[in-house]
């Protein structure tokens, strides 16, 4: 069995899928230069590549070249492939921490006799610095898993914490069963297998790193489509998203209501549309500090923002709207200098008057809101079935609202009927 696994034709092979998977990055990393995590992930497959190059052929090398440089490069590599998740993780990646596995290594060879001639007690230096640099990747992965939701996240934990376990295990490995001589192309058997362990470690790495990066640019893309880019809010696509799969699982109890922030044309026409803008991130950014969890929040258009909460009765939200108007009314919103006082009117909706689509509720929301803008405006009214006959005869042109069963839908008022 020692004799199939050939340690210098892993290795060989090792380096060659390294060489590959270097190649590969390198070229990611030339068109995606804004993902900082790829170039140091780069640099370590190609210090990867020279590792096992060096310790493919430390049978006719010199000692300090063959073994010495080749552990080395090895301890970098996976010192470089932590500063990697680092960096994928918005932090910053520290080289001393990169370059201290290796000066550990140095030291220890270099400055103690008996592990510079004693092959297990080197394996024990080189175990001991790459397995810390593999939980190091774990820790990293978790921190970033409970931030960012990737599926390869996940994974790389499972196999960092599986590749790390396999260096420490050959702790105990070289007391119980010592290596003889690793200089020639045979070894131990566990030491030939965990060779093999390094090979597909690094076949499975190529697929993390790629993984990730593809996951992360797919999130972007998600991103740019789920937040508005003036208020860093739900944009009205994901908002009515999230909504209808809530409402998909037939909550108790919810509602949902619509915000709308009164005489906001007069502000941009008096003060202009900066100041328009900085209204609405002012007020997005409060609403969104106020939520509690399970509430969704979202920009439908304009000055016009939609709230979703669940299972919780009418008169808890009702009693959480009036808190979020009174907030809005107190905000100190300035501009170049200028009190800007801003109030909001809101339209509520539950499902036990609208029903479970979102259509519906929206036109029950917003039917309130009719009835708050014409009572006065910064005030929130809760909808009931009645208030479409208001809407009908005073505005007589659309309504989004029938009182068919009870259930709301999108109608047309033609002609506008005259008063009595």
């Amino acid at each position: 069995m020692v004799g199939i696994l050939n340690i210098a034709t892993i290795m060989v092979c090792t380096a060659l899928m390294t060489l590959v998977v270097a190649l590969a990055l390198t070229f990611v990393w030339i068109f995606e230069k804004r993902e900082k995590a790829v170039g140091w992930w780069c640099l370590s497959m190609w210090m990867g590549t020279l590792a096992a190059s060096l310790l493919a052929f430390r049978a006719v090398t010199p000692w300090w070249f063959g073994i010495g440089l080749g552990n080395a490069a090895a301890i970098v590599a996976y010192g470089l492939i932590a500063a990697g998740f680092a960096a994928f993780a918005g932090r910053k990646a520290k080289l001393p921490l990169v370059l201290a596995g290796s000066a550990f290594w140095f030291v220890c060879v270099y400055g103690f006799e008996a592990v510079h001639n004693d092959v297990n007690k080197r394996v024990i230096v080189s175990s001991l610095a790459i397995g810390l640099y593999c939980f190091l990747v774990v820790l990293e992965c978790w921190r970033q898993w409970k931030l960012e939701r990737l599926p390869s996240l996940l994974a790389a934990v499972a196999f960092y914490a599986s590749h790390g376990l396999f260096y420490v295990v050959r702790i105990p490995m070289v007391i119980v069963s010592p290596v003889q001589d690793v200089s020639v192309n045979y070894g131990s058997l566990w030491y030939a297998v965990v060779s093999l362990e390094a090979f597909v470690h690094c076949v499975f790495a190529s697929f993390v790193f790629l993984a990730l990066i593809r996951e992360r640019a797919e999130r972007r893309y998600k991103l740019a489509a789920e937040i508005d880019s003036l208020t860093s809010v739900a944009s009205r696509r994901y908002f009515v998203s999230e909504t209808r799969d809530l409402l998909a699982r037939k909550p108790k109890a919810a509602s949902l209501a619509v915000l709308d922030l009164d005489y906001f044309k007069k502000i941009n026409d008096t003060y202009g549309h900066m100041a328009g803008d900085r209204v609405l991130q002012i007020f997005a950014r409060y609403v969104e500090n106020e939520l509690e969890g399970g509430m969704v929040f979202g920009r439908l258009g304009g000055e016009e923002f939609g709230l979703f909460v669940a299972n919780r009765s009418e008169g808890e939200v009702a009693a959480f709207i009036e808190k979020i108007r009174a907030g809005v009314e107190a905000l100190d919103m300035r501009f170049n200098g200028q009190v800007l006082k801003v109030t909001t009117s809101i339209g509520i909706a539950s499902i036990a008057e609208a029903g479970l689509d979102i259509d519906h509720l929206m036109a029950g929301a917003d039917n309130a809101l009719y009835v708050s803008k014409h009572g006065g405006r910064n005030r929130a009214s809760v909808f009931h079935p009645a208030m479409r006959i208001q809407k009908i005869f005073e505005n007589g042109e659309e309504s989004r609202i029938s009182l068919s069963k009870k259930r709301l839908s999108r109608i047309s008022i033609r002609s506008k009927p005259g008063r009595a």
